[in-house]
């Protein structure tokens, strides 16, 4: 007998976590997310999601609430890469929003939030969808079968515990999962690169400023490797340094003067009045984290899979590792979606892993070469890493698994520039504006809750095969085509996809491209239901 039933059971509460509550319940899958932590922290953790992320947030409504939460750090002008102190001479900055050509390959843009009110977006958008969320519940126990997983999960406040079953777990539990662990499922990479403990303080830094609107501050004391995060205006902040766990340090060993005297170091004012915040709801103050690089060697386990940092840490470099979880969850979602539903064979779900994997290893790279690009810029190393451009890592990669059919052939790089994205099977479907309904819209809004057939003007049989195996399947599929409801007078969007008058191509619910017929066929409709057997992994495909 079990307490209670749900179709997913997902275990924490951070971005990954709350992300891929958010896109199941989209996809009206029932479920029920547990975090160990009673509420939210007071460190920011991540400052920002990239444009890929905000891609995703929109297909779920979000974009305004993520815009109302903008975090103080929005306001600033500048990174300061290098100083000795906040109030010393400068020796490098950097604008913190270049110029940018990144409205040519996507509606979205960068959203400069802090983690914490990312997740309480998140959860209340969530919860508003049906999901169900629990604070301050731990898992203690888990037991999975050929139908299900078996999870004990503990209150942590009263003690009370309670059996669950779900037909499938999704782990969000963090670097040092447990479920990980439990699981038998190792790690590969550079695995430990150092250690930094954090804290958040306020202090009157208008001095040291000097009028600079500084968000990230890279100083030399007390440690190189010390950064000054602006939090909320200029009086509190996250102050960060590296730490040394061999050496015997730990972060119960500082305590608020020690504290104190780090950010008075820092900052270059020996009399610094200095409060330091706690971090957790119980009093915690000052916290370590492990500066990793490694992706675990596999993503699922029967019915158990890994999403976030339980699959993959990379350094901050990049701003890569949120977005990446975040991706994830958005990836595994509508597959976990299919599968319930019987719309899809349990095989897809083994795409999740033939798809994320290499994009975990992928971007960990990525982040490791950036972060050894600034220790050569300091005399350091060079990087064994060849480095992409930023947005062919964000946008550029290409899925190869069951769930995408056709594709080019021959080696292609790990990731192109969005530019260079064409509709080829496997990659993002390209951004493109475009007239729908009488409105000038980008043609990724019309992805994210099913799949999607992009028609050619002449592509009729095209149109019509696909709307009849969504009629005798079930499984429901848009169809779009030029000159009918999608509007393309000067050619922009069969440019980019390069879709002759008489071709299609099949998005996936996700936007990435399933399939894509280059001319005419002549039984259009079988061709399709071998297509959608194919990319669902459908008994008999």
């Amino acid at each position: 007998m079990y307490d209670e039933e749900t179709p997913v059971l997902i275990v924490g509460g951070g971005l990954a976590g709350l992300s891929g509550a958010l896109f199941l319940s989209h996809h009206g899958v029932p479920v029920l997310l547990v975090e160990r932590r009673g509420g939210s922290m007071v460190h920011p953790r991540a400052r920002s999601i990239n444009p890929r992320s905000m891609e995703l947030f929109r297909q779920v409504g979000l974009a305004g609430a993520i815009e109302e939460n903008r975090s103080y750090s929005s306001h600033s002008e500048s990174i300061l890469f290098r100083a000795r102190t906040l109030s010393g001479p400068e020796r490098f900055r950097s604008p913190l929003d270049p110029p940018s050509t990144i409205g040519e390959i996507t509606p979205a843009e960068w959203a400069p939030i802090d983690q914490d009110r990312l997740e309480a977006v998140l959860r209340d958008a969530a919860l508003e969808r049906g999901a169900r969320v629990r604070f301050g519940t731990e898992l203690v126990g888990l037991e999975q079968d050929g139908d299900g997983v078996t999870a004990l999960l503990r209150e942590r406040e009263s003690g009370e515990e309670r059996r669950v079953r779900a037909a499938y777990l999704v782990a969000a539990d963090g670097n040092r999962s447990r479920i990980r662990r439990w699981e038998g499922i190792g790690t590969h990479g550079k695995g430990t690169l150092g250690h930094t403990l954090t804290f958040v303080f306020e202090a009157d830094l208008s001095g040291p400023l000097r009028g600079r609107r500084l968000g990230v501050c890279h100083l030399d004391r007390p440690r190189t490797g010390t950064v000054l995060l602006q939090h909320d205006g200029e009086r509190r902040w996250v102050f960060s340094t590296p730490y040394s766990p061999e050496d015997g340090e730990s972060p119960e060993e500082f305590g608020d003067d020690r504290c104190t005297a780090l950010v008075r170091e820092a900052v270059g004012v020996p009399d610094l009045r200095v409060r330091v915040v706690p971090q957790m709801e119980d009093g915690t103050r000052v916290l370590g984290y492990e500066l990793a690089a490694r992706a675990a060697d596999r993503l699922r386990s029967g019915r158990v899979l890994l999403v976030g940092d339980s699959a993959h840490v990379m350094p901050p470099t990049g701003a890569f590792g949120a977005s990446t979880g975040i991706a994830d969850a958005h990836n595994l979602a509508w597959k976990l979606a299919a599968v319930l539903r019987g719309e899809a064979g349990p095989a897809l779900l083994d795409t999740y892993e033939q798809e994320r994997l290499p994009v975990a290893e992928l971007t960990v790279e990525q982040a490791l070469a950036q972060l050894h690009g600034r220790t050569a810029e300091r005399g350091g190393e060079e990087s064994p890493f060849v480095a992409y451009d930023y947005y062919a890592t964000v946008f550029g990669y290409r899925y190869v698994s069951a769930a995408v059919v056709g594709g080019p052939g021959g080696e292609l790089p790990p990731a192109l520039h969005p530019a260079e994205l064409d509709g080829s099977p496997g990659t993002r479907a390209p951004h493109v504006a475009i007239g729908v309904a009488g409105q000038r819209r980008s043609v990724l809004d019309l992805f994210g809750e099913r799949f999607v057939l992009l028609a050619g003007e002449r592509a009729d049989g095209w149109a019509d095969g696909v709307r009849g195996v969504a009629a005798r399947s079930g499984v429901p599929v848009g169809v779009h085509r030029v000159g009918a409801d999608l509007h393309d007078p000067d050619g922009a969007f069969a440019t980019a996809y390069r879709l002759d008058a008489r071709g299609a191509v099949l998005v996936r619910p996700d936007g990435f491209v399933a399939w894509r017929a280059d001319g005419p066929a002549e039984a259009p409709e079988a061709v399709l239901d071998g297509v959608m057997r194919r990319v669902l992994c459908a008994t008999g495909a």
